[in-house]
C-alpha cells in the first residue's frame, strides 16, 4: 500500500493520533502509549505540512528530521527541534517492553501533548 500523496490526509491522520492521545491522557491510559501517539501525530503533520511545500512526501519517522526540512518552507518550525527530539524518544521505547522498564510520567505525556498540540498549529 503507498502512502498518501495528498497533504490533507497526512493532517487529519495527525488530527486523529493526537485525539487518541488526548482521550488516552484523560481517561488514564498508560502515558508510554500517550507519547506514542503524540509522536506519530507529530511525525505525520510534518510529513504533511511538507508534502504542501515542497510537492515531495519524505520517507522516515525522525521528528528532528523532519522538523529541519520543515524549517527551511517556514523557519517558524525551527524553535521546536529541541522538542521534537524530546517526543521523538518515545517512538519506538514506547512500543515495545525493556529488560528495564522505564516509566513515562504524566508531566512526560503532557510535555507531549503540548508539544504535539503546538507543532500540529504550525503544519495546518
Amino acid at each position: 500500500m503507498a502512502d498518501s500523496r495528498i497533504y490533507e490526509d497526512w493532517l487529519a491522520k495527525a488530527r486523529t493520533d493526537l485525539e487518541s492521545a488526548r482521550i488516552l491522557f484523560e481517561h488514564g491510559g498508560d502515558y508510554a502509549t500517550v507519547a506514542f501517539h503524540c509522536q506519530q501525530a507529530i511525525e505525520k503533520g510534518l510529513k504533511g505540512f511538507i508534502l504542501k511545500s515542497s510537492k515531495q512526501l519524505k520517507d522516515g519517522h525522525s521528528l528532528i528530521y523532519l522538523c529541519r526540512k520543515a524549517s527551511a518552507y517556514n523557519d517558524d518550525f525551527e524553535p521546536y527541534f529541541k522538542d521534537c527530539a524530546y517526543v521523538n524518544q518515545f517512538y519506538i521505547e514506547s512500543r515495545y517492553p525493556a529488560d528495564v522498564p522505564e516509566t513515562l510520567s504524566k508531566q512526560d505525556a503532557e510535555q507531549c501533548l503540548s508539544i504535539a498540540e503546538r507543532v500540529l498549529a504550525l503544519c495546518e
